[in-house]
């Protein structure tokens, strides 16, 4: 059997890449295990092996819980992704660098699929030489970059975060709101990291060959040729995909007058490396994202 082509989907975080990985999930040509962040090139880089055993452990446990009620096809999803979290449970614990049990983590279960992948938007972070290091793991790897409206991304992220922390849910706008204000204080670091384009586009355009690279912006992911572009770049069959349904939609919130113009101000750095960057971008980056209708 051949071997298959190794996808990463390195970020962005809130762009569309739960999306994606439920697409690419169905599609008969891929093998893709039941969780979607696997965390374990950051956990290598960052010797933090506890955070992502803890959030792997959570995972597996929610949805052994969350059984109950559920229509057959439902339950089957939750009892394969508990499956797949307490195999992988298994590669964390070693706490140590294993490339080949990674590797045979992703192509356990496989039979003739052409692409099996890890999606891990926090991945866009690494540094070069470990992105460089992914790059060779498989004769055939292959890597996708969302880019999102840095206004519309920052509060997304914003929204979603508030709502793990509201205890009900009428908290979430004020809270969004004032999230916000917090990042534009620099009190929230890890937003700000994930913010960052400049760096993981930099990176990933000098340590990945431009052949093996697909850079794509969000607001042209919900598109048969987007998809269908993607698909060739994978090397799979074209498939239709259905863009009613959108996968972890955060919660309706309203930033306070006057927020946007200063994420707008806090993000120009990296409006400006983008445009820069590329021939052209989207026309919801050039008026600067939520406050379009």
């Amino acid at each position: 059997m051949a071997d298959p082509t190794l996808f990463f989907c390195v970020g962005a975080t809130k762009a569309g890449t739960s999306w994606l990985h439920r697409y690419i999930s169905d599609h008969p040509q891929a093998w893709m295990r039941g969780l979607k962040e696997l965390h374990y090139f950051d956990a290598v880089a960052f010797d933090d092996w506890d955070t992502w055993i803890a959030s792997t452990q959570a995972r597996h446990d929610g949805n052994l819980r969350e059984l109950d009620g559920l229509n057959p096809a439902a339950r089957a999803i939750k009892q394969r992704v508990a499956a797949d979290a307490a195999e992988w449970l298994t590669v964390l614990r070693a706490r140590r660098a294993d490339d080949a049990a990674y590797l045979a983590y992703l192509t356990n279960g496989r039979t003739d699929q052409r692409l099996v992948g890890d999606m891990t938007p926090a991945y866009g972070l690494l540094p070069r030489d470990r992105l460089a290091q992914m790059a060779g793991l498989m004769p055939e790897v292959k890597f996708v970059y969302i880019l999102r409206d840095p206004v519309d991304r920052i509060w997304s992220h914003a929204r979603m975060i508030a709502k793990r922390r509201a205890a009900t849910p009428h908290e979430v706008a004020y809270r969004s709101v004032h999230i916000v204000r917090r990042i534009l204080k620099g009190k929230e670091p890890e937003v700000e990291r994930r913010s960052d384009y400049i760096g993981p586009v930099t990176n990933l355009l000098a340590a990945v060959r431009k052949e093996n690279l697909r850079l794509v912006f969000y607001e042209e992911l919900f598109s048969q040729p987007i998809v269908d572009d993607l698909c060739d770049f994978l090397g799979l069959d074209h498939k239709p995909a259905d863009f009613g349904t959108r996968v972890l939609r955060g919660p309706e919130a309203e930033m306070d007058e006057g927020q946007h113009e200063q994420l707008r101000t806090f993000l120009k750095p990296q409006y400006d490396f983008i445009q820069a960057t590329f021939d052209r971008i989207p026309d919801r980056w050039a008026v600067g994202g939520e406050r379009v209708a």
